[in-house]
């Protein structure tokens, strides 16, 4: 060993290796709470966020559910309207056959 390196090991001998080393588990252990408390209020955030997206989906679906039904009853009535309707249609047009050749009989 050179002189130099001889120095720097009596050195490192002499003050001991463990008097140098400070552990940082505690800064450590810090960072892993923190993070803890962070991911901890993401999910209570997230949760809250889908829970009020759920709930408003229920709502716009049973609305539209009602629309839905309105409609169908809508076009029920509107079909039936449109089936009376076309047998007037019919009525009269037979009536107006029955006028035309009374009519016509009548000359």
């Amino acid at each position: 060993l050179s002189a130099a390196d001889r120095d720097m090991m009596s050195a490192f001998l002499s003050t001991g290796a463990s008097a140098q080393y400070v552990p940082q588990s505690g800064q450590i252990v810090g960072i892993l709470k923190q993070m803890h408390d962070t991911m901890k209020q993401d999910l209570a955030d997230l949760t809250a966020a889908e829970e009020a997206a759920i709930k408003n989906f229920e709502e716009l679906s049973a609305a539209k559910t009602k629309e839905v039904e309105a409609n169908g009853a809508a076009i029920e009535a509107k079909t039936e309207r449109k089936g009376k309707v076309g047998l007037e249609i019919v009525a009269l047009k037979e009536d107006l056959d029955d006028t035309a050749k009374s009519m016509a009989d009548d000359k």
